[in-house]
């Protein structure tokens, strides 16, 4: 959700969430604290948001656009100066290693847990439907440029693969609470194998 199209008053309670944030869950965020800390009245609260969890919902939909807009802009880079099959390749192997590092562990956490709280409520699912589409419809339009350039598999489904790639950017999350993991290494070289052999147009 761009802040731009917010009120500043507005603005500075969803900075101010996201700051809490960083430190604690969303249900462990009270109104006071939120009060306290952004400086700003009750009854401005209110008059922008419906309730606390409203505000709360626009922060964490905040939160995974943030996230959206990087990996886009991102991808978008790479995907977009590769000039032959072979440098296709080495810009999604670099992106493969960007997405799967241990240290966003949290940020994967923290995208299962928007997926989880959205499933039973129909605002922050409405949300996120949007933000989620945004970032499918850019990934597909993506991939469907590296396809009519033939670096792609002509017979790959641009919104499969785009689908495809957000998945396995969160999948891993299932190696973050194993015991015995698998290692980043491992990981991202199967990753890999399954873009060069099944999506690289060699």
């Amino acid at each position: 959700m761009p802040l731009r199209e917010l009120h500043p008053t507005g603005i500075e309670l969803i900075l101010t969430v996201n700051r809490l944030l960083d430190s604690k869950r969303s249900d462990q965020i009270s109104t006071d604290e939120v009060l306290t800390e952004s400086g700003i009245s009750k009854g401005s609260l209110y008059h922008h948001f419906d309730d606390l969890q409203d505000l709360v919902e626009t922060t964490l939909i905040y939160r995974y656009a943030k996230w959206i807009d990087l990996s886009i802009k991102r991808m978008s880079e790479l995907l977009n100066t590769a000039k032959t099959a072979e440098d296709l390749k080495k810009s999604l192997f670099e992106i493969t290693y960007a997405t799967q590092k241990d240290s966003l562990a949290n940020m994967r956490v923290e995208r299962a847990r928007i997926f989880a709280e959205a499933q039973n409520n129909s605002r922050l699912s409405e949300k996120l439907v949007q933000e989620t589409e945004r970032m499918t419809t850019s990934i597909e339009d993506l991939i469907r440029e590296v396809i009519d350039r033939k670096l792609f598999k002509s017979n790959l489904d641009a919104r499969t693969v785009a689908i495809f790639i957000q998945a396995y950017t969160l999948g891993l999350i299932v190696n973050d609470f194993t015991q015995d993991k698998v290692s980043y290494e491992n990981w991202t070289s199967l990753i890999n194998r399954i873009i060069a052999e099944i999506f690289i147009n060699n």
